[in-house]
């Protein structure tokens, strides 16, 4: 009995830590497949036990071969545990590949509450902020970025041949059934289709985004599940960049929909593109927000959404889930630093009638570091550094009244300028306060302070270090890409021209085409805009050769019988400018647009030609007009009109494009069909009707003959060919 109620006092003392702390009892992760960026890369475990001794169990349930763990931590102590020394072992024993269910899901489970983060550590490293029981769910929308896009692949740099946006979703308990309804092309399917997938408890199934594009990315997919599952998040070497800067791997452990909320705070701490990523849970629809300019963000809506925030130091970049501020936060956080960690901070986000309360490592918190968040000025926020702060110690932040957020920006190095100063090439940014729903406890009695090295002081004023100066020399870079909808591009065409239906008339047509304009794009999700501007040259020709037999009775009263060949040559040769505006979709690698092509003549020549040959037989004398001097009919007959100064009146063609999308490059085949002509100076078609070609003073006839051929309907030829597109910026 005694033992009992020893146990229920633990409980009470502890269960405002508990429920507002990030802590738990039972951890689900897993590691991603990830690219290579140096050898260095390990895996580990940080894991914080408070107030109580914490035996811990490490396995994974459905994957027998990979050795169960045990280990102790010592209240008040960190631990850190080395899941895999090394890139090639974090591979092949843990890393879950795409498109498989793989039993690789790790379960970490101890007998009091901790407090735990995986750390990857090497170039481009990040961190999990691990939620416990708080990241287990049955309904999860993603909380990602779709703004920038995944760092490519080389002759010279290997490294990002693996590097995409992926999602792992885990089973706690045997078989769940799994949907997934991804917002964009998964990784092996060709349309965008929900999945289903069946896993049992300890198993894992990967998807990853069919592309690196940045539109590509799977934010606001939605993942649905009939028993509590885990989600995990990564975006690998994750760069608005172009040229193998600032790509830095971003990581999350999802919460589920029902501990998200309709208010959110974002912190500011200077990264250049930083910036929150907005998800409307009614439309599922993310929207960009830039941070630029902003101390910090109060971001509200009438209905529930999630808010995934993008910070970090220099160039490189950490994300994590926003908490909502209804129902949730923590009034004891403890943090230890990663052990590659060069640089520290870390924000507080509290009520603004809690800043009193509040103690790091024991010690109050000066109010004058707190500031006012715009437009929601209850709240205020705080910044504070603590990169000379020891990786041994553990930092404690609490709270004697109410609840508060903590967040924390921690970057390393791997390089140094040319002064020897460290340059950051990792950085990662989390949240380590509780993200769940639940009502704000009454004053408990106050547990005791762990103790705490005895030289840590809180600087009056926020110093950053010399290190910053980097910063100066990034702005230089010319190479900055920060990707949007909007684009401008150059294209190029080349094609080939000739009649869409054969006549009577026309034997056969040839001709070609070439032009040279530039583009503005919009690109968004699977949409695809171009409006633009070019010239266009046209150098088309047809042909024809016709046989009459005509008879007729001469000014003598002869009958005879002329039989005439009619050789007939139609020219055009133009040079216009070009309006062309198209819309259609991407799908992938393929792109399809259709739309007008409206044209301006600025010059040209249309020449038109045609030559007739005769022979008569007379009835009464059977002999050719040839032998017959006294009718005076000539064999050959040439007749040429050319008209020069097309009038400036626009032309219309129908255009359809179809072809592949490659990054910045596009080729395709196109064919326009003209739809209306315009007309010459003297208010003629280019193609005209010949009405007198054979003349009657010459050929001494009782009428004048007029040529079968009427070609203004003709004139809408096709012009087929090849199109190449580049995207300048």
């Amino acid at each position: 009995m005694r033992n009992v109620r020893a146990w229920i006092s633990t409980l009470v003392l502890l269960a405002p830590l508990w429920l507002y702390a990030q802590t738990g009892q039972q951890f689900w992760f897993t590691a991603p497949e990830m690219a290579l960026h140096s050898e260095d890369m390990t895996l580990r475990l940080c894991l914080f036990a408070d107030t109580l001794d914490a035996d811990v169990t490490l396995q994974m349930p459905a994957y027998p071969s990979f050795p169960k763990q045990t280990f102790h931590i010592a209240a008040g102590q960190h631990y850190e545990h080395i899941l895999s020394p090394s890139y090639a072992q974090y591979m092949q024993q843990i890393a879950v590949a795409h498109n498989q269910v793989i039993p690789r899901a790790i379960c970490l489970q101890s007998s009091a509450p901790i407090t735990c983060y995986m750390h990857m550590t090497g170039v481009n490293g990040e961190i999990y902020t691990l939620k416990g029981e708080n990241a287990l769910g049955t309904e999860f929308v993603l909380a990602m970025q779709n703004r920038f896009h995944n760092a490519n692949s080389t002759s010279a740099a290997q490294t990002y041949t693996n590097a995409y946006s992926s999602v792992q979703i885990i089973a706690t308990m045997d078989s769940t059934l799994v949907d997934i309804y991804p917002t964009q092309l998964l990784y092996g399917d060709t349309l965008i289709l929900p999945r289903h997938i069946l896993l049992n408890r300890g198993e894992v199934y990967s998807i990853r985004a069919a592309s690196k594009r940045p539109d590509a990315h799977l934010a606001a997919t939605r993942i649905m599940a009939n028993k509590p599952i885990s989600v995990l998040t990564m975006d690998d070497s994750m760069s608005p960049y172009q040229k193998y800067f600032g790509e830095d791997a971003v990581a999350e452990q999802q919460v589920p929909v029902n501990l998200l909320g309709n208010e959110y705070i974002a912190i500011s701490h200077g990264l250049k593109w930083e910036g929150v990523f907005v998800t409307d849970l009614m439309t599922d629809s993310t929207e960009f927000i830039s941070m630029n300019g902003r101390s910090a963000l109060y971001i509200h809506r009438d209905h529930p959404m999630q808010v995934f925030q993008l910070t970090g130091y220099g160039n490189e970049a950490g994300g994590t889930q926003l908490p909502c501020l209804q129902n949730s936060g923590s009034r004891r956080v403890l943090y230890s630093r990663p052990s590659d960690s060069h640089w520290t901070w870390m924000h507080i986000l509290t009520p603004t009638n809690n800043i009193t309360s509040l103690k790091l490592n024991g010690k109050p918190i000066e109010d004058a570091r707190f500031l006012p968040v715009p437009q929601k000025e209850d709240w205020s926020f705080a910044t504070i550094e603590l990169t000379t702060f020891s990786r041994e110690g553990i930092l404690v932040v609490e709270s004697s009244d109410d609840i508060f957020h903590l967040s924390v920006i921690d970057a390393s190095s791997a390089a140094r300028n040319q002064q020897g100063k460290p340059i950051p090439t990792s950085c990662s940014f989390g949240y380590f306060s509780s993200y769940g729903q639940m009502e704000k406890p009454q004053r408990q009695k106050t547990i005791e302070t762990l103790e705490t090295p005895e030289t840590l002081e809180i600087p009056d004023t926020l110093e950053i270090p010399d290190t910053l100066e980097i910063l100066d020399t990034l702005e230089t870079i010319d190479t900055l890409d920060t990707p949007s909808p909007h684009h401008f591009s150059l294209y190029l065409e080349t094609g080939y021209s000739h009649l869409p239906f054969g006549n009577r008339d026309f034997q056969w047509g040839l001709g070609y085409g070439a032009g040279i304009g530039f583009l503005y794009e919009y690109e968004k999700n699977h949409f695809l805009l171009n409006l633009g501007i070019g010239f266009l040259w046209q150098d088309v020709e047809h042909r024809s050769e016709t046989n009459l037999t005509t008879p007729y009775v001469d000014t003598q009263g002869d009958k005879s019988m002329i039989n005439m060949r009619i050789k007939r040559s139609d020219r055009v040769r133009m040079g216009y400018i070009e309006v062309p505006l198209l819309v259609g979709g991407m799908w992938q690698w393929f792109y399809l647009m259709g739309g007008v092509k409206v044209g301006v003549p600025v010059f040209g020549q249309t020449k038109c030609e045609a030559r007739m040959s005769n022979y008569a037989i007379y009835d009464q004398y059977s002999v050719p007009f040839s032998e017959m001097a006294n009718h005076g009919l000539q064999i050959d007959v040439p007749t040429t009109r050319i008209n020069q100064r097309p009038a400036f009146i626009a032309d219309t063609r129908a255009t359809l494009e179809l072809g592949l999308h490659l990054n910045r490059y596009r080729l395709g085949v196109f064919a326009d069909y003209g739809l209306l002509w315009p007309k010459l100076d003297n208010g003629s078609t280019p193609w005209m009707q010949l009405t007198n070609i054979m003349e009657p003073s010459t050929w001494i006839l009782n009428h004048p003959l007029s040529s079968s051929v009427s070609n203004e309907r003709y004139s809408r030829t096709f012009l087929t060919g090849l199109k190449f597109t580049i995207r300048l910026f």
